[in-house]
């Protein structure tokens, strides 16, 4: 992160916690609202929309990335559709996008001009929900791209995460209201009051008891509802931020300011466990494989846990591209979204986590004898440069990249043979 956003954010942190307003802390503790806020203090006016439309760039094997139209819609959550593609929020241009598993995206303007979208998530009835931070609402859009919003009854709300609950509703956090909403799918809203006053309750999911979990960032403890109403607290020694239920049927969150993931049992037993300082992790999800993804916002990582607490980082490919929210998509991928470089990532676990190519010593060997180091080492043979009329047998005089180098699997080394 440069110097110029910490400061900021330090600022806009220390002003926002001395003015004593529920709704200020909400918005600018939230990440959509201190992400405008800062990048406006250090650039001025609004990026210049992206003069060569959506690009792909693959600098890193298993990290695809697209950006959107105009890298300045900040994207901040996403979220798998039953149409099988990703649907995202672009806060500050008030958009939902859509993004095909190859790339492609198309992006719906909100009716709100002020809607500045915070959450997604699918709903039961084959659409989208989505809250509306800006405009106190809760919108749904079809997989067509027709908008629907549900203003909310509670002034000075702020609508935040969302997520389908298991009673066929849709259930999100107001951190403003210091409440959790639950809409039907015809509309119909009505909010639950948090017993921890200013608790600013953030991300919430669907548990495996079926309850819905939540963090409470400035409660400092993890929040459970019932699909009645009833609501019980559990105090956390790191204030946490993402959840989502993991596969060993626990929940597990990101602790933001704490650098920690924390997991916690249905009964509310808590374990954290410590991650780099400084890492920031926000969004959280479970893996194809059955390991907790995580995004690493400060340290520009994505993460991987597994439920016995080993980790592992992959840098992102852009330089301060900030992930935030990650969620499950199709065919075994991750899709998440870079904040601050406007762009949406597709994770390939599989190529990510391969073992790394070890590029052997093959000077002197012959052709078959470096395929089978190479295949052993997980690297891959590339251009092989040879006489074209040799008099005698011919072994690798040169390769490229050299010897010892440990690498992404698969890399292609070039071999000279004489």
């Amino acid at each position: 992160m440069s110097r110029e956003v910490r400061k900021c954010a330090a600022r806009v942190l220390t002003s926002v916690r001395g003015s004593g307003s529920t709704r200020a802390i909400a918005v600018c503790v939230s990440a959509a609202a201190l992400t405008l806020e800062c990048v406006g203090a250090v650039a001025g006016a609004a990026l210049p929309p992206n003069p060569f439309g959506p690009l792909r760039v693959t600098p890193t094997r298993g990290i695809t990335e697209f950006a959107i139209s105009n890298v300045s819609g900040r994207p901040s959550a996403i979220a798998l559709g039953r149409d099988g593609n990703l649907w995202f929020v672009e806060t500050r241009h008030s958009r939902i996008g859509r993004i095909t598993p190859r790339g492609k995206i198309t992006e719906f303007g909100i009716p709100s001009s002020s809607g500045e979208p915070r959450g997604i998530a699918a709903g039961p009835d084959g659409n989208l929900w989505f809250t509306e931070g800006g405009s106190n609402k809760i919108g749904r859009i079809s997989t067509h791209g027709t908008i629907t919003e549900f203003p909310l009854s509670i002034s000075n709300s702020v609508p935040f995460a969302i997520t389908a609950g298991p009673d066929g509703n849709l259930w999100f956090t107001d951190p403003a209201a210091n409440t959790i909403g639950r809409v039907s799918t015809a509309g119909t809203i009505t909010e639950f009051s948090i017993p921890t006053e200013r608790s600013s309750p953030f991300s919430i999911a669907a548990g495996p008891d079926g309850n819905l979990w939540f963090t409470e960032e400035h409660g400092q403890k993890i929040g459970r509802i019932t699909t009645s109403g009833t609501i019980s607290e559990f105090p956390v020694a790191t204030p946490p931020y993402g959840i989502t239920a993991g596969p060993d049927g626990n929940l597990w969150w990101t602790g933001w300011t704490g650098a920690k993931i924390g997991r916690i049992t249905p009964s509310g037993a808590v374990s954290e466990f410590p991650i780099p300082e400084r890492s920031n992790p926000r969004g959280i999800t479970v893996g194809p494989e059955g390991d907790l993804w995580f995004s690493e916002f400060s340290a520009n990582n994505i993460a991987r846990m597994t439920p016995s607490g080993k980790l592992s980082e992959y840098p992102i490919p852009t330089e301060e591209g900030f992930p935030t929210a990650i969620t499950p998509g199709p065919h075994g991928t991750l899709w998440v979204v870079e904040t601050f470089a406007g762009k949406i990532a597709r994770i390939e676990p599989k190529i990510l986590t391969a073992p790394k190519c070890a590029v052997p010593k093959l000077r002197g060997k012959t052709l078959a004898q470096a395929r089978m180091l190479l295949r052993r080492a997980h690297c891959g043979l590339g251009k092989v440069t040879k006489p074209v009329k040799p008099r005698h047998k011919l072994v690798v005089v040169a390769q490229k990249p050299a010897a010892k180098k440990t690498l992404p699997n698969g890399t292609k080394v070039s071999l000279r043979l004489s």
